[in-house]
């Protein structure tokens, strides 16, 4: 199969840049907003859990809870610790893969505090929408994969990759693999109603506005959709691909297919979100990128897709990063702070696109201290470590086609 060049968040994460080196430099005050653990995009009614801490490497409690659902079942690899060295070491190119970016370049937190979407300057990261299916929230529209009728972008998209909701005539909506054997008219996907939160706020121009991710999970149905560049243009949404998984199920992608994001995995779960972080825990594994001269044209296991050009030797979509293990996070750091940083530690960190390099994904939200930002970026490259899951992959019951990491 022919694999795509995605188009990189250039102008959202130019902007990100500035601010995480102004951060890095000690601009801006320190603390929470008093907005502190309000749950931002997260709508009143709706909850993010963080349960109990687990019992060792390998083990957990519950699986992160998000608008009454378990983003996936606790056996997913991403809600899986990988903290026990002797189970899962250092990969054997785990330092040649390391110095390809530079052993001093910093950890970015690609997210801010900002929550109004009409202020791009400080309002940036990828936030959730949550809707319930029914005609009071959710708003099934048309998806165009063909940016062309638009008049602004010439882009098409990869419907054959894609999923879409299609009616069911019982005012019901189902999950329909490959929209291309759907017909144009018929391909949805659920938005809520008023409101749409995406990646890049107000701005609309498929042109310059970056990937314009628009997230949502659909609560009672416990599905997840995902959009990569969809984009409101003239009262019609246009996007490069949608994904949609099961919630409850531990099916992984198609192999081969992209989703929103380049290695084919949801994004919404590996999100860094302000709620959990304030509990003093993260209890699932985080998103980074990486720019496309140090990525390999292939994926590992649990990643369905690659991107971009080919790097021989390069890192992997779907190769985790791990925070080494005698790494000592300083006592004065922020509560937040300490909790990302041990969810590096124990869950650690997926390749999942092109970007700016060691750039982690979260919420935008105002409950987010500034002082975490500061805190995080102290960590260089050279504090972690690729990660060999091949206790798992070795494992006689391993599927390739499943996220489950325990059995």
């Amino acid at each position: 199969m022919k694999k795509k060049q995605r188009r990189g968040a250039i102008a959202l994460l130019t902007t990100t840049a500035a601010v995480a080196t102004l951060i890095a430099c000690g601009g801006g005050g320190g603390g929470g907003s008093a907005a502190a653990g309000a749950s931002g995009d997260i709508p009143a009614g709706s909850t993010i859990a963080a349960p109990a801490p687990g019992t060792g490497a390998g083990a957990t409690g519950p699986a992160p809870v998000l608008a009454d659902c378990e983003l996936f079942p606790q056996e997913a690899v991403f809600n899986t610790r990988i903290d026990d060295t002797s189970r899962f070491p250092a990969h054997a190119n785990s330092a040649a893969w390391i110095a390809s970016v530079g052993t001093s370049t910093p950890f970015r937190a690609d997210w801010w505090r900002g929550e109004d979407p009409t202020q791009r300057d400080a309002y940036y990261g990828m936030p959730v929408n949550v809707v319930d299916g029914s005609a009071a929230t959710t708003s099934w529209n048309q998806v165009q994969y063909d940016f062309s009728p638009s008049g602004v972008s010439s882009q098409v998209g990869w419907p054959h990759e894609s999923d879409c909701a299609v009616a069911d005539g019982a005012g019901g909506h189902t999950l329909t693999r490959g929209c291309s054997a759907v017909p144009a008219d018929q391909r949805r996907f659920p938005f809520p109603r008023t409101n749409v939160k995406n990646e890049g706020g107000t701005c609309h121009d498929p042109n310059s506005c970056g990937d314009h991710h628009v997230l949502v999970v659909e609560q009672g149905a416990c599905r997840l959709w995902e959009g990569y560049a969809t984009y409101p243009i003239g009262g019609q949404w246009y996007t490069m691909s949608s994904a949609a998984w099961d919630l409850k199920s531990l099916a992984l992608r198609p192999s081969g297919w992209t989703a929103g994001d380049a290695a084919g995995l949801p994004i919404t779960p590996f999100l860094a979100k302000a709620a959990e972080a304030d509990t003093g825990e993260i209890r699932h594994a985080l998103r980074v990128t990486f720019r496309d001269a140090v990525l390999a044209r292939s994926f590992n296991w649990p990643a369905r897709h690659f991107a971009g050009g080919d790097t021989p030797g390069g890192i992997p979509f779907g190769a985790v990063l791990r925070l080494k293990a005698d790494f000592a996070i300083p006592d004065h750091w922020t509560p937040q702070a300490k909790a990302i940083a041990t969810a590096a530690k124990r869950y650690g960190l997926y390749v999942s696109d092109i970007g700016m390099d060691f750039y982690v994904q979260g919420e935008p939200n105002a409950a987010w201290s500034e002082q975490m930002f500061r805190d995080v970026s102290s960590i260089p490259l050279s504090q972690m470590e690729f990660v060999d899951l091949g206790a798992i992959t070795r494992d006689p019951r391993f599927s390739a086609d499943s996220m489950a990491a325990r059995w």
